[in-house]
């Protein structure tokens, strides 16, 4: 949850302390634990993508042909710099985009991020995976035909697990992210701000897990590690008056966000998926009877490349197997997760006799009930915000008897309301939203798409935002819808500059175009639309409907 941000919060979110900043700042006391750290996946979870850091193959097998939606991608080297290109076909047009980030150590895969003039960050629909001596393929929850493109943005959720401190605006909706980006996990991810341990090095300055509770020492993992599902619900909401980067090493992480489950029953018990570590062994008898004694350092230092201890396991079970396999190659099997099948990771549920091979995938969407999973009992509220489709009457007369002063509540209740098809009562909360924070932009991009066509909204919010591309493309359609041509030209223009991958933006301005009878200028605007998401059925219509009564284009 992004609430309205404190002082504090802002202060968590504008650190700027790259990996390798941190790291020259420590190795003068703690030199082998920082050389040793930097061989580690931790560590190389974002990099710039450089020459010196290639590993995937640009030049020979660098294409392959995505069946279910028809898509040929090629990957090329030029000049030192780095692109994947969608090639054109039937009226889908070319589109590419140079790749700027690496996402992951490549122990297990290389995903890939373009960082847009604005400072959005977009995930690339393609993946390179190690097996087999390296393959180019689609990224995890692009193979279908209905992928997203060059469209998913990289949110805060995704940067908290795979970087350190960037620097990045409020908006949960649209993050924008002041390069350059801090190149992996820090040390101040699990150890705290070094500042005041610098100025007067003492244990009382730092956080060293070690000499915490086993609670906490697991906490720091799973801030990053407890993902109890990649399906689509609320897996964990922060809590509120919480910014996306405000967890602070050594605090109960139940303070920082709550994290729910599917509700058991539902067919999704036995679940295993890639970030699952935590979740998986906490099913385990052996984590269950350990009293709290078996925790992620029992078996991993996070200084070093993935090992596994096994010795840990002697200090319960007596080794009666001789010299042999270690424990965890026959107990914790590898196994492939069911939303990343290309790899193949540990499977943290030590079992006698394990599963093995890749795990059952689940059709459909999930569409039960949410649980509560850490803390146990999050408090009411929390449980409401996770299931508000379920719990909607409930959710509304909470937020109406004494709602919390953060404007997210209402948006997600609002939400809720819009999806019932109740757009007079979403669009009273989203206004509630916006009175408890006239700066909260998603409060009005709501208000503005439920007042369409009304330009009023879009405008106020743009006092706001005014470079919003959200607010500028639903002003312009609402402009252009009452006739006022010039302006809305003008807005939708300013949209497409802001945000050249929004493509709703493109079809209203060909529409446009059409409408003022400038077959080019609206065909250009149809295709870039395509270009962007080929599957925009308004896109295609239109461009079919200009090229049908134009036969000669």
């Amino acid at each position: 949850m992004c609430p309205k941000y404190s002082i504090r919060v802002l202060c968590a979110i504008f650190v700027f302390i790259a990996w390798g900043e941190t790291g020259e700042r420590c190795r003068s006391c703690h030199g082998a634990a920082v050389d040793s750290y930097a061989r580690t996946g931790m560590a190389r979870s974002v990099r710039k993508m450089q020459p010196a850091y290639r590993v995937e193959d640009f030049a020979g097998k660098n294409r392959f042909l995505h069946g279910p939606s028809r898509s040929q991608f090629v990957m090329t080297e030029r000049e030192g710099r780095f692109f994947v290109a969608r090639q054109a076909r039937e009226n889908v047009p070319a589109m590419e985009l140079e790749i700027h980030y690496v996402l992951g150590s490549g122990n297990h895969a290389r995903g890939y991020l373009h960082r847009t003039p604005q400072g959005r960050l977009v995930s690339l629909p393609v993946t390179w995976y190690a097996e087999n001596g390296g393959y180019w393929d689609m990224a995890p929850g692009y193979d279908r035909p209905d992928h997203p493109h060059f469209r998913r943005k990289a949110g805060f959720d995704c940067l908290f697990c795979h970087d350190s401190y960037p620097r990045a605006n409020a908006d949960p909706e649209d993050p924008i992210y002041m390069a350059p980006l801090p190149e992996g996990i820090g040390c101040e991810r699990c150890h705290g701000d070094p500042a005041a341990h610098l100025a007067k090095p003492g244990r009382s300055t730092i956080f060293n897990p070690r000499r915490q509770t086993p609670q906490r020492q697991d906490e720091v993992c799973m801030q990053c590690h407890l993902e109890t599902t990649s399906h689509p619900l609320p897996a964990s909401i922060r809590r509120i008056g919480r910014g996306p980067f405000d967890y602070s090493p050594g605090e109960p992480l139940s303070d920082f966000a709550v994290h729910f489950d599917h509700a058991p029953g539902g067919g999704f018990d036995d679940k295993f998926e890639v970030v699952s570590a935590p979740y998986r062994l906490r099913q385990s008898r052996c984590y269950k009877e350990s009293g709290g004694r078996l925790t992620c350092i029992t078996c991993h230092d996070p200084h070093q490349p993935a090992r596994a201890n096994d010795g840990a396991c002697v200090s319960c079970h007596r080794p009666d197997h001789g010299e042999g396999p270690r424990c965890s190659s026959c107990h914790m099997a590898t196994r492939r997760p069911e939303d990343a099948p290309r790899t193949t990771i540990t499977d943290h549920r030590i079992a006698r006799r394990p599963d093995r091979g890749p795990a059952p995938v689940h059709a459909g969407t999930y569409a039960g009930a949410v649980a509560p999973y850490y803390p146990a009992d999050p408090g009411e509220l929390y449980t409401l915000l996770a299931n508000p489709d379920r719990m909607i009457a409930r959710l509304r007369e909470t937020l109406a008897a004494a709602g919390p002063p953060s404007p997210e509540p209402y948006v997600i209740l609002s939400d809720a309301l819009a999806r019932r098809g109740d757009r007079r009562a979403a669009e009273m909360q989203a206004r509630r939203a916006a009175g408890i924070d006239p700066e909260y932009v998603p409060a009005w991009r709501r208000i503005a798409l439920l007042t369409f066509p009304s330009p009023k909204a879009a405008r106020d919010g743009l006092r706001r935002a005014p470079r919003d591309p959200v607010l500028l493309t639903v002003l312009g359609e609402a402009l252009r819808t009452g006739g006022d041509l010039d302006e809305a030209a003008r807005m939708l223009e300013s949209a497409i500059a802001e945000d050249p991958l929004l493509p709703d933006a493109f079809v209203n301005l060909g529409a446009l175009h059409a409408l003022r009878g400038n077959r080019e200028q609206a065909e250009r605007r149809f295709s870039e639309a395509l270009a962007v998401d080929p599957g925009n059925a308004a896109a295609a219509a239109n461009l079919r409907r200009l090229r049908a009564t134009n036969p000669g284009k």
